[in-house]
């Protein structure tokens, strides 16, 4: 019996052969295993390229590949009639000596849950010989299945991922999913073994549209590519669903193949697969191509099918790897009616990078080993750090939504993303199905995440460009919600109070990461013009620095009257304004931004906080349906929190802002949703926990009829203000906040891999990446040339969307030691601080070259608040 290593240590199972250990070249930072491993599926795809999962006991589930979501689709077909449906599977022969031959599917077992339907089990692939249990270990992108057995000769692990290069969304936006299966002889004879995966070719039809037509198989080498590519002729190649996928291999001594299965009655189809695979582990081709039938299919979805077939000595461990690559360029816009049924072609912006699946392929073989170490690298550097293993988990498991159909790139490359996708199931308690939620790279939502420009800075910075480029008006409202194609932004004709004044938080933290000043420059009018709004429109009408007007928010309802939510938004617009139009020596505009500042800041901590948090005031005569009134909002400070990611400091008096905190903490969190009532959605249930939207705890001050989400919890809000209270110093609050989510993704209730609101893997879950931030202290500006981190001993990851690496700290008597690395690039400092201790001057600049490991010391200072200079460091 052999031991798996795993997270949380070492475990032996009586009566079950173990598999091998984990790859540790491969960073591991959660690992489920039995009933835990129901809901988990991670998906594999790049940015804007559409995803499949792999399911927690090794299926792949979740096709989404094409060009919209389609959370639970499984192109599976019935291949003749009558008979079921066969789905996609991976599955290995092996023979030891004299031994008969045997086949398993490379999956766990099946779900109980799947145990009957109308025709009995309702699995696909239900009635192959698999593993009796699976253990899944993973760190986004990174994942690990070990396949438990009785009696097999081979140990048999596999390893998934998709690439993820820090800095650069072209390499992390491969339309691929890399399956390698890692297989080991536990024996001391030789065994044959061979590895066969099937993918049927299901071009025309997503899972809500569409039929395949003319579809076909071509086997193909290239180098050391070889395998299946897929194509359709029948279907119209302005079709949603028309494109190519490919299944290849780049390892083996003998490849077999089969374009097409034998077209046969029932079951037999199946059957003769079976028994040509089970006779020698090798595949005879039935080319539809063969057909009488001139250019139709015998089968409509053929399936394409691929066999890797070696010898392993006792001892000896060999790899078989297969990549999946798909290529679907005809995205249709999104339009505010039928979700997923627009008519207008956007394209895909990966889709211009490459020809099509074969060259996804190809291309990226090449890349492949270069492509895995940097994700590989990426990854370790955070896993390993001394972070909170909560904060890692739900930073990394949240970046997924990034690289799912929630986010697309059209064909000139610029980023849209929906609220949240769909599932081809919706939803019982709902009025629709659709493949995307909340359409237009909503504002108000988006405003909230912060992954993309820590990550990814200069698709961060696109996002921005969409918004002051292409929505914003001559009058200088913004549309919040943006039309497809891109000439159509401004059809959308409303705009968001929070989600414009967050959008001006955005672009001036985008530009400090970048130091872009002349993409700052190109966008400064639109900018001003959007800022201006605020007073030349709806919301501050008296211009006095608090928006009393109607205010559209993400709460779908109009606050009426100052509240704390839009001021610390309102505020913290003014303040980043002022400092970009100073930069820009528009100084005139600067002052009018700070006067505004200064004047609403002073009447919002005088007169919205009542001594434990803020309150809406709702001006008499006014209507108090749908709004806050004195409740004590989850997120009333979400300014602040995007305010204190953007190094903008306080916006809101600091005393008042913490105890905010610890009240939202003592009335808004709940530990036994048994107990509570809500009257909405339910994304909290039984014994979790979590903070609520909104509480009232004075006593008849409950409205009757409240803002409509305000008995809900939502992880997106909950980061945010869980991050907000590790800023703040209340680290205990925050980190259980973030473990309470992160309790309810736990794989049995629901995918750790999916967290949900308006639809699944929701944008403003992305606000996860600001525990990170919050823990670390980190803060950069490109245009200073200047970082910040906490003065706390350990090793900690930073990144600013265009570089990465790790930064440790140790004290060293009186003073500490830091040593910066910079992984993937150069990166220049003028200054450093660690915060509340000291700070060290670069005087002519100091350049952190890639990899180089460059220490320095830094000096306790006495005077804590200014923090002066020390001496140069040569």
């Amino acid at each position: 019996m052999k031991k798996i290593i795993a997270l949380l240590g070492t475990c032996l199972c009586a009566g079950l052969t173990m598999a091998q250990p984990w790859n540790k070249a491969w960073p591991i930072l959660k690992t489920y295993e039995g009933k835990y491993l129901t809901e988990v599926a991670m998906p594999l795809g790049g940015i804007g390229t559409g995803t499949v999962s792999i399911g927690g006991k090794g299926d792949l589930r979740d096709w989404e590949i094409m060009n919209r979501g389609a959370i639970g689709y499984l192109p599976a077909f019935k291949l003749v009639p009558p008979t079921i449906a066969n789905g996609p599977f991976f599955a290995i022969y092996f023979k030891k000596g004299e031994d008969e031959a045997r086949v398993k599917v490379l999956e766990g077992p099946i779900d109980i849950k799947d145990y009957y339907g109308d025709w009995g089990s309702d699995a696909v692939n239900s009635g192959f010989p698999r593993f009796e249990s699976a253990t899944f270990a993973a760190a986004y992108p990174l994942a690990q299945i070990n396949f438990d057995h009785q009696d097999v000769p081979l140990d048999v692990r596999l390893e998934a991922f998709n690439p993820i290069v820090i800095g650069d969304a072209d390499k992390s936006g491969i339309p691929i999913a890399v399956l390698r299966y890692v297989l080991t002889n536990n024996t001391n004879e030789p065994v044959e073994a061979s590895v066969v995966g099937m993918v049927p070719n299901y071009i025309g039809v997503d899972g809500w549209t569409g039929a395949p037509n003319g579809n076909f198989n071509e086997y193909r080498e290239s180098g050391n590519v070889k395998g299946l590519f897929m194509y359709s002729e029948g279907v119209d190649k302005k079709d949603i669903n028309w494109g190519t996928m490919a299944l290849t291999t780049i390892s083996g001594e003998e490849i077999s193949h089969r374009t097409s299965w034998a077209k046969l009655g029932w079951n037999w189809t199946f059957r003769e697969f079976w028994d040509d695979f089970m006779a020698d582990g090798l595949l005879t081709d039935h080319p539809d191509k063969n057909s009488n039938e001139k250019n139709r299919a015998s089968l409509q979805t053929p399936p394409a099918t691929l066999a890797v077939k070696q010898v392993l000595q006792p001892g000896e461990s060999k790899n078989v790897t297969y990549l999946l690559t798909w290529h679907f360029p005809n995205r249709r816009a999104w339009n505010n009616i039928s979700h997923h049924r627009g008519t207008a072609i956007v394209g895909n912006y990966y889709t211009t990078q490459y020809e099509d699946a074969w060259d996804v392929a190809e291309k990226t073989a090449a890349d492949l080993g270069s492509l895995e170490k940097e994700t590989v690298n990426f990854v370790s550097q955070l896993v390993n750090s001394d972070l909170p293993d909560v904060l890692k988990e739900a930073g990394l498991s949240n970046l997924n939504n990034l690289r799912s159909q929630t986010v697309f790139r059209t064909a000139d490359g610029l980023p849209f993303g929906w609220e949240g996708t769909g599932s081809i199931k919706g939803t019982k308690i709902g009025a629709d199905r659709a493949s995307g939620w909340g359409h237009g790279t909503c504002t108000h939502v988006w405003n909230y995440e912060s992954t993309v420009p820590f990550l990814f800075g200069d698709l961060s910075m696109k996002f921005r460009e969409v918004e002051f480029m292409h929505a914003t008006h001559e009058n200088g409202a913004q549309s919040h919600r943006v039309h497809l194609p891109v000439s159509n932004a401004k059809d959308f004709k409303n705009w968001a109070a929070d989600g414009q004044m967050g959008t001006l938080i955005k672009v001036y933290r985008d530009w400090q990461l970048s130091g872009d000043d002349a993409k700052l420059k190109t966008m400064w009018p639109h900018i001003k013009k959007a800022m201006s709004f605020a007073w030349t429109g709806i919301w501050d009408t008296d211009k006095d620095g608090v928006m009393e007007g109607s205010q559209h928010n993400t709460m779908d309802i109009n606050y009426v009257g100052p509240n704390p939510q839009m001021a610390g938004w309102y505020l913290g617009a003014l303040k980043a304004s002022a400092k970009m139009a100073s930069h820009l020596g528009d100084k005139a505009f600067s002052k009018e931004c700070n006067q505004l500042y200064e004047k609403g800041r002073k009447w919002v901590d005088a007169n919205l906080f009542n001594g434990e948090y803020y309150e809406h005031h709702i001006p008499g005569g006014a209507s108090k349906v749908a709004q806050l009134g004195k409740g004590c909002l989850v997120d009333q400070l979400v300014g602040q929190y995007l305010s204190h990611t953007t190094d903008l400091g306080y916006v809101l008096e600091q005393g008042h802002v913490q105890t905010t905190l610890k009240s939202i903490m003592k009335y808004n969190y709940l530990d036994n949703f048994n107990e509570h009532f809500n009257t909405f959605r339910s994304f909290g249930l039984g014994n979790e926990a979590g903070l609520i939207m909104a509480s009232y705890p004075k006593e008849g001050t409950l409205l009757d009829f409240p803002f409509p989400y305000y008995t809900e919890i939502m992880t997106g809000f909950e980061y945010s203000t869980a991050a907000h209270m590790i800023y703040e110093g209340q680290l205990e609050s925050g980190l259980k906040v973030f473990s309470a989510i992160r309790d309810r993704y736990d794989g049995y209730k629901r995918n750790p891999f999916n967290e949900g609101e308006f639809g699944h893997r929701y944008a403003r879950a992305m606000a996860a990446w600001a525990g990170i931030l919050a823990y670390t202290g980190f803060q950069y500006s490109a245009v200073d040339r200047a970082m910040n981190f906490n003065a706390k001993d350990g090793v900690f990851f930073w990144s600013n969307g265009y570089q990465y690496g790790t930064l440790e700290v140790r004290s060293a008597g009186e003073d500490k030691t830091v040593t910066l690395v910079c992984e993937n690039g150069e990166m220049t400092l003028s200054s450093f601080v660690l915060n509340g201790f000291g700070k060290v001057r670069f005087r002519k600049g100091k350049v952190f070259e890639k990899g180089e490991k460059v220490a320095f010391e830094v000096e306790a200072n006495d005077n804590k608040a200014g923090l002066p200079s020390h001496p140069t460091l040569k």
